[in-house]
């Protein structure tokens, strides 16, 4: 697919697109009652016996409650949330959903609302159930390599390499698409950061310098592994982020945010239902399968992650805490984040629908920023955050491709093969990203994780 989409990157884009169209409409109940299926199924198995399960994965350590919050977070959400984070209400402000009014009170409720929706707890859960099937399949089993044709295929299964090769494929497809998608956001944001804060045009040269020094920080974690690398990262972009946001509520318009937040918490949980199975919308087929896509991507390699960094953990334990911590924590940007830029707009201080419309979605987050009070500091801070949000998702994600790669999940990697794997993992996507936009990632990552949304519903089977 990347030596097509290379070579004729029009046409690919193209032909993505009309296929991406077909898939949003003959799938989109599938996604949207599959993901509702996952949330609560993982909630009724987190109360049962199957959730008094202790994880044990050998050789790897066990981390305080706080390191395996920050790493959980870190490495699920990346820095695409700060990109959405204070624009994505404004994406959806011309087209909101069951047919509301454009501008109304009742529509910009809800579109405020559909941002922590798309990610909330319901891509938490997505999130959850692979980690779940690995963790059991470990407990079982502690040197069965975590990937899903060890977990799925017997080996005693007629044909058994073919279909373990056919579903690890889709394995590190789903991984391949999800970082183009995070790539073709987070570098455009990083690099128009950087260029605001030198007084400077962004430009493509100036994204790959910027990818080559992420780059090196990626490797570098990698290289050190999840104790020495990963570890550190998480907590220090953790801690960074949790004073921006404190900094945003408390020196912006607070009764403001604290109100809205509020309503969007209420509004969530009495449209839960309503929002979870919602089809036969464009709205929906534009920014709901594409989310619940992206999440199922991602969810293969972070459920292999998350497993390694729950040592000593309990089942119910990694239920609950991916889907309410990774949950919450992701909403709370919105929350303050997207409230922060929509009273902006409500108080005419910055038109970010129109602006939106007509500027560089970054160039829109950066104007956003600059109207906090220590502009030029605060706008640092978030490109610094930025930064380690992205290395935290592929250092990670280096590490667990690695470590797949091993017979035994017992295995430690190579620190070689961990350089290896980061490296292609940045380059191939971005290589992509720059020839065809990331709507031909975005495209490709849907189809891609259509195999996904059905081997996830097998996982189901490993609980029994």
């Amino acid at each position: 697919m990347c030596v097509y989409a290379i070579n004729d990157p029009v046409t690919t884009a193209t032909q993505l697109s009309n296929i991406y169209k077909l898939v949003a409409l003959r799938f989109e109940g599938i996604f949207q009652y599959g993901a509702l299926f996952i949330f609560f199924f993982l909630i009724i198995l987190a109360l049962t016996k199957v959730g008094n399960k202790k994880i044990k994965v050998a050789n790897i350590s066990e981390y305080s409650f706080i390191s395996w919050s920050s790493m959980l977070f870190a490495s699920g959400m990346g820095a695409t949330i700060l990109y959405w984070s204070p624009i994505e209400w404004a994406a959806y402000y011309n087209t909101p959903p069951f047919g509301l009014e454009v501008g109304s009170t009742e529509a910009i409720k809800v579109i405020n609302t559909y941002t922590s929706f798309h990610w909330g707890f319901s891509g938490w859960a997505i999130y959850a159930l692979p980690a779940v099937a690995f963790a059991i399949a470990s407990t079982r089993n502690p040197s069965t390599p975590l990937t899903f044709g060890s977990i799925l295929v017997k080996d005693s299964f007629p044909f058994s390499s073919i279909f373990k090769s056919i579903l690890d494929m889709f394995f590190i497809f789903g991984i391949l698409a999800g970082a183009g998608v995070g790539l073709g956001l987070s570098f455009p944001l990083i690099a128009e950061i950087i260029a605001s804060l030198l007084g400077i045009s962004s430009s493509l040269v100036l994204e790959m310098l910027i990818l080559l020094i992420c780059l090196c920080i990626i490797t570098t974690s990698a290289y050190l592994g999840i104790t020495k690398g990963i570890k550190r990262l998480s907590n220090i972009n953790i801690g960074l982020l949790g004073l921006l946001l404190l900094f945003v509520l408390v020196v912006g318009p607070t009764s403001y945010i604290l109100a809205n937040s509020l309503e969007v918490l209420v509004t969530y949980t009495q449209k839960f239902i309503s929002m979870s199975t919602y089809v036969g919308s464009q709205f929906v087929q534009d920014w709901t399968v594409f989310y619940w896509a992206w999440w199922l991507a991602l969810a293969p390699y972070l459920g292999v992650f998350f497993v390694n960094i729950s040592n000593g953990k309990t089942i119910r334990q990694l239920i609950l805490g991916t889907i309410f911590i990774g949950g919450f924590g992701s909403i709370l940007h919105f929350l303050i984040l997207g409230n922060y830029s929509l009273h902006l707009f409500e108080s005419n201080a910055l038109d970010i629908p129109a602006l939106y419309a007509s500027e560089k979605p970054t160039k829109v987050i950066v104007d956003v920023i600059l109207t906090l009070p220590l502009n030029y500091l605060m706008l640092f801070i978030y490109g610094a955050i930025s930064v380690i949000f992205l290395c935290t998702t592929y250092d990670s994600c280096a590490y667990i491709l690695s470590k797949t790669a091993m017979r035994r999940s017992d295995m430690q990697p190579s620190k070689i093969l961990r350089i290896v794997f980061s490296i292609l993992l940045v380059i191939q996507p971005a290589i992509l990203m720059y020839l065809g936009g990331v709507n031909t990632v975005k495209w490709m990552l849907v189809i891609t994780a259509i195999p996904l949304l059905f081997i996830n519903i097998l996982l189901k089977y490993l609980y029994l």
